[in-house]
């Protein structure tokens, strides 16, 4: 990772894939055919988003399509979504086409850093209000599974968890496992992961497919001259 980096959305789940996080399938493509092919290996519906390191809010300028089911509404999709960037003069390393995953309770997963603390994780509710509820918990890493299953307890809206009105409960052992991987990447890149937003991280009940997101904000900045290369 270079100085100052911010990682493409697709460039941030190899990262994740690197630390055992699972994420959905997915295809980096740059033009409508392979979108097409794309969308045959992934399997059907799909969702289609632009890719670029500097793109910050992909909804709000129309750069994600969901629920495509056909190879025409992939071409069209891939032509509006180059079009749209073209015209915001957004510079892009191609489209991704990617697996649909099932609605789950939406939470946030991330990393900051902290002048004092240095780097600190942070689990609550996710979505698109995740800044109007502010309903999170922080932890400095090292820490246990104890402590990350501590973090979910202290979440207003921790009875979502348990399942509402008639609903499974989510698998918790599985958010949990996530939030240890997230603070084991914390602590190994340390200062060249300057900071990570994993919203919405999409919990399932047990059985199912555990855990994928949709939206990334990634920031690698490497202040020690070290590089953020990782090998497991």
């Amino acid at each position: 990772m270079r100085p100052g980096q911010q990682l493409s959305e697709h460039a941030a789940k190899q990262l994740l894939r690197a630390y055992g996080i699972r994420v959905p399938r997915e295809q980096l493509v740059t033009s409508a055919a392979a979108a097409v092919r794309a969308a045959s290996q992934v399997g059907y519906p799909v969702v289609m988003k632009a890719s670029g390191a500097q793109i910050a809010h992909k909804t709000e300028l129309g750069l994600v399509k969901i629920g495509l089911t056909s190879a025409s509404q992939v071409r069209d999709a891939y032509r509006e979504l180059t079009d749209i960037a073209r015209y915001e003069g957004i510079s892009l390393d191609g489209v991704l086409v990617c697996q649909m995953v099932e609605r789950g309770v939406e939470l946030v997963v991330g990393v900051t850093h902290d002048q004092l603390f240095g780097p600190t994780v942070t689990v609550g509710l996710g979505g698109v209000l995740v800044e109007v509820l502010r309903d999170v918990a922080v932890r400095v890493p090292p820490f246990g599974e104890d402590q990350a299953r501590a973090m979910l307890g202290e979440l207003r809206g921790r009875a979502l968890l348990d399942g509402v009105r008639g609903g499974p409960p989510v698998d918790v052992d599985a958010l949990v496992e996530v939030v240890i991987r997230v603070q084991r990447m914390a602590l190994e890149l340390g200062d060249d992961l300057a900071e990570l937003d994993i919203n919405p991280l999409m919990v399932l009940p047990r059985g199912r497919e555990r855990w994928h997101w949709t939206r990334w904000r990634c920031a690698a900045e490497n202040r020690s001259g070290r590089t953020g290369n990782r090998t497991r």
